[in-house]
């Protein structure tokens, strides 16, 4: 017992830190020994032998990825100032944060693969219990590396957990960035060539992408999507325990870990529940699969943060984490005093704030003792209950908003699937600008966010981060508990589903993945915390212009603006990079997949496009990791938070669009292929088809990708901000800082041409004798139309009748009819 109750953070702490351990490694035993009792046909036709093989080699190509920019990113992490022992720790835990990663991809696969030859009848008892063990096995491949950092170094340890959030951001950016070319690839072998081209269904053996299209969505909802919780959870607990630390001592550790053991218990909860829809309301069944665990792991999470927390802020315990003094000479003067012995005055002084807020100035110095008075007039468990149960409501507005984009009998998905019958640009449009919408509502829940902390703060900056990260785990929370939702999908839409069944799958986890992309926005703009305190503590530079860089953050400051466009920019540059690496290898299944159907073959032969992603995808990741250097050198430190706001808002904005976006056209595809707004076959369904592979692609390229993108910029400026802040005073030469920003500048230039010159199939006109088979449609006969209808009658045989003749086209328009028709129809119907 002397190991609890001498804890350094006290004994409910040291319970906590041990009961969190336990769990997840009960909860990582689970996920590796489930999935192999399951009991499996061997001989099921989804059991592909090559499918693993596939898997492993794109998981493959997103290792190297990993390793060409995330080992010298722990070199450049060593030259971070600090000690030996500090550069080695950071360094280390860095490089355990680029193989987390991997390993919770790997799990996450491993589950889906056990889900391929269960029994079509078991599946659906099995869509929570398969989607909890993904979700609560990443959750414990982050948490457990948490724990044992907090228990070794308690509150000491936040640099260590920053580090490694940064490693676990770029191996989730590095598998994101992978998947988005080989997921359009596959959509478009699939969908572009054997449904549009040749009307055989996604699912049909007979399309030959069918295989491709598969195995890349169960990397997407498997292997990414392990990785995007575990870098989401490692960069909540990081910002969480280095923000609340300073303001709510030891308690500040205590709400992060509470947080992180309600959202393995809700994942665990969602384990245990089997999936009970009737049927015709599968999907309401679902819907309330996730949200009765997060209504009861959110209110669980609020009244244990009220009740275990002090409702006095001179109650916490700052001793256990070295602040039994203050120390800011603003406060004490020349030599630091204990807390007990000021506490009366800032009480005193807390009762007539509004006389001290007259007295004092904007010097920095008044600012801080401001801040300490307001801090002593706050409740720390009204504080803390009141951000994670907004984090609460703000990821459940979001699934409700976002929800309607996968619901196939919605509003949204009926009416882009009517207005493709117009054809498929409109069809497109109508989609896109109905989840513009509904993204802008959902990019507007962040106002509310920072209006509501701004008073539950009190005015205090530092408070206001801290509860912001706690806003996040509390937006976390409630994505885990939608576990099935985000497993359902591979379970269940399926040929030999239940069509009900395949219609409430859909498109269920959009909603969920919002509000897992909202729980990171809210956390990597916490992250703005460490880099605002690195600059405010900086000496004064040596010219006018440096101390501008370095100290102004003001709305009128050149740095700042220039961090915020670099910060859309490198949003931009890093969807433009995927975006032509998803057109390449496209465009090379495309004609891979064509040439495979003429020569009547078996199989397609797509087993060159893992390497060949490797180029495609390098330039994305090194822009990220680099724009950083760019930013912190080029225009100085001041432009950082600039970078972490302006690439924040972007990715949320663009990834919540091309969210709904793609999970509409998806949706609206499947309607005209069940038969409705014209069928299979149709204009209306050529058009959807073109829209959900051109959203799909905007989806992986984009939305995906901005929850790793946002956390990698935001980590990686808050870690390298003490570097730049350094060079920047200790009278180190301003072109040598330039220089390293024009270095990371040339290294990212060279990626992307190097990625821009790669091989590609050649698409050119008359290319021997296969150009036409290959590149234009089947020839036609003319078939009947209107045009081919007999307007005239014999006079004797015609009726005299009342009502209105609508006159027959000329021959000259219906000669443009024929025309049209022949040109531009659908040759293969």
């Amino acid at each position: 017992m002397d190991l609890i109750t001498q804890f350094p953070l006290g004994d409910d702490i040291a319970v906590t830190l041990l009961v969190l351990g336990l769990l997840s490694v009960a909860a990582l035993v689970a996920g590796a020994v489930v999935p192999s009792r399951l009991q499996r046909d061997e001989d099921a036709a989804e059991v592909d032998d090559d499918l693993g093989r596939r898997l492993g080699r794109q998981l493959s190509a997103a290792g190297s990825i990993i390793l060409w920019v995330g080992l010298p990113a722990v070199v450049l992490l060593y030259l971070v100032p600090g000690s030996t022992d500090d550069r080695i720790l950071r360094s280390a835990m860095m490089v355990v944060g680029l193989a987390l990663g991997p390993f919770a991809a790997w799990r996450g696969l491993a589950v889906q693969l056990a889900s391929l030859g269960l029994d079509p009848e078991r599946r659906p008892a099995l869509i929570s219990r398969l989607g909890a063990l993904t979700t609560t096995g990443a959750l414990a491949v982050a948490i457990l590396p948490v724990v044992i950092v907090v228990w070794f170094l308690q509150a000491a340890g936040s640099s260590a957990l920053m580090a490694l959030a940064g490693g676990a951001a770029i191996s989730a950016l590095a598998l994101r960035a992978t998947a988005a070319p080989l997921d359009t690839a596959a959509a478009s072998s699939a969908i572009l060539v054997g449904a549009d081209e040749h009307e055989i269904d996604t699912d049909d053996p007979a399309n030959l992408g069918a295989a491709p299209l598969r195995g890349a969505r169960m990397f997407r909802r498997g292997a990414a999507g392990s990785a995007d919780l575990v870098a989401l959870t490692t960069a909540a607990a990081a910002v969480g325990v280095l923000l609340g630390v300073p303001v709510l001592a030891a308690e500040g550790i205590l709400v992060v870990l509470l947080a992180l053991g309600v959202a393995l218990l809700a994942g665990g909860v969602v384990a245990l529940v089997p999936h009970r829809g009737q049927p015709g309301h599968e999907r309401g069944a679902l819907r309330l699969g996730g949200v009765v665990p997060a209504l009861l792991g959110g209110a669980g999470m609020v009244a244990a943060a009220a009740l275990w927390l002090p409702s006095a802020y001179k109650d916490l315990r700052f001793p256990q984490v070295g602040m039994e003094n203050f120390t800011d000479q603003a406060i004490t003067g020349p030599q630091p005093l204990p807390r007990e012995q000021l506490e009366p005055q800032i009480a005193q002084a807390g009762s007539d704030l509004g006389t001290l807020v007259s007295q004092t100035d904007d010097s920095r110095g008044a600012s801080a003792l401001l801040d300490m008075v307001t801090l002593y007039t706050i409740s720390p468990s009204v504080a803390a209950a009141s951000a994670l149960g907004l984090g609460v409501v703000v990821a459940l507005a979001a699934i409700l908003l976002l929800d309607g984009t996968g619901n196939r009998i919605g509003s949204t998905v009926l009416r882009t699937a009517r207005t493709s019958r117009t054809g498929g640009a409109l069809g497109t449009t109508a989609g896109l600008g109905s989840t513009a919408l509904l993204a802008a509502g959902a990019l507007a829940l962040l106002l509310i966010v920072a209006g509501v902390l701004s008073v539950l703060s009190a005015g205090v900056p530092a408070m206001a981060l801290a509860l912001l990260s706690f806003t996040g785990l509390g937006a976390l929370v409630v994505a885990v508990a939608h576990a099935g939702s985000l497993m359902a999908p591979t379970l269940v839409d399926r040929p030999e589903a239940e069509r009900s069944l395949r219609d409430a799958a859909a498109g269920a986890a959009t909603g969920p993945r919002a509000a897992l992309l909202l729980a990171a926005t809210l956390t990597a703009l916490a992250a703005l915390g460490p880099i605002a305190t690195a600059l405010q503590v900086a000496p004064r530079a040596a010219t006018v212009w440096e101390d501008r860089a370095l100290h102004g953050l003001s709305p009128t400051s050149l740095p700042l603006v220039g961090g915020i466009g670099l910060g859309v920019v490198a949003v931009l540059l890093v969807t433009a990079s995927l975006l032509d690496g998803a057109r390449r290898l496209g465009a090379s299944a495309v004609v891979e997949t064509r040439a495979a159907m003429l020569e009547k073959r078996a199989v397609v032969n797509l087993e060159d496009l893992p390497d060949m992603v490797r180029r495609a995808v390098l330039p994305a990741v090194v822009i990220v990791v680099l724009m950083p250097i760019v930013a912190g050198f080029g225009l100085g430190p001041a432009a950082l938070p600039g970078l972490v706001i302006g690439a924040a808002l972007t990715a949320l904005a663009l990834g919540l669009w091309s969210l709904g976006a793609g999970a509409t056209l998806e949706n609206a595809a499947a309607i005209i292929g069940h038969g409705r707004y014209g069928g299979p076959g149709s204009w209306g369904h050529s058009g959807a088809l073109g829209g959900a592979v051109l959203t799909g692609t905007l989806r992986s390229a984009i939305g995906s990708v901005a929850l790793p993108l946002l956390l990698t910029s935001s980590l990686l400026s808050a870690l390298g901000v003490s570097a730049m802040v350094a060079m920047s005073t200790d009278g180190t030469s301003m072109y040598l800082r330039w220089g390293i920003a024009v270095i990371a500048l040339i290294i990212a230039l060279t990626c992307w041409v190097i990625a821009s010159t790669a091989a590609e199939v050649d698409l050119e006109d008359e290319i021997g004798e296969i150009s036409r088979p290959l590149f234009s449609r089947a020839e036609e006969e003319p078939s009947d139309g209107l045009d081919a209808m007999d307007w005239e009658v014999e006079e004797e045989d015609a009726e005299q009748v009342s009502a209105a003749v609508t006159r027959p086209a000329s021959s000259g328009t219906r000669a443009k009819r024929r025309g049209t028709r022949k040109g531009g129809g659908r040759g293969s119907r």
